[in-house]
């Protein structure tokens, strides 16, 4: 029985899709060569405070892992309980996991989504205006980048992944040690 153009080009696209989903998610933690600054810029706290993230004041951290998502966005609802299994794990590495919020709604109305979507054991930041995310020329979210000790973006990956992950882990550790 012969196959029409149609079928052959459905089954096309849906190998495609099962095919890209089993790159190794580490591909797309490469280190980034060409390292920037993190931008200096005040966004505000979960107590709706001006605040200028500044990394490593303790000396303690060896980095950050920093998420940029908003209510909307429906793969940033599914990755958020990755970044909290993420933080959990990877706690006792001196690394640290938190949230920068892109949407316009209600600080108080975030964190009850947060908390709702599994994500309310990590530090949380509100862009409301999109200074950072601007600043950074990001083009979509979730996008998550991995900040040094020295506030310098040091990896950077769009879209969606499993964050617990055994092998992300290792390597964002091989980012830092």
């Amino acid at each position: 029985m012969l196959m029409s153009n149609f079928n052959k080009k459905i089954l096309l696209l849906f190998f495609l899709v099962i095919f890209s989903r089993n790159v190794s998610a580490v591909e797309y933690l490469d280190e980034i060569s060409d390292k920037i600054k993190f931008p200096t810029l005040k966004i505000l706290n979960n107590k709706e405070m001006p605040v200028i993230l500044t990394f490593n004041q303790d000396l303690k951290k060896k980095g950050y892992v920093i998420n940029f998502w908003a209510t909307w966005c429906v793969p940033c609802k599914e990755e958020l309980p990755d970044l909290s299994l993420l933080k959990s794990k990877i706690k006792k590495y001196n690394i640290d996991v938190l949230t920068i919020s892109i949407d316009k709604k209600d600080i108080k109305d975030q964190l009850k989504f947060l908390s709702n979507y599994g994500a309310s054991n990590l530090d949380h930041f509100f862009d409301k205006e999109m200074k950072i995310f601007k600043a950074l020329k990001l083009r979509g979210i979730p996008t998550t980048i991995i900040v040094d000790q020295n506030s310098f973006i040091i990896s950077k990956h769009e879209g969606i992944l499993k964050w617990g992950e055994d092998e992300i882990i290792n390597k964002i550790k091989s980012l830092f040690y």
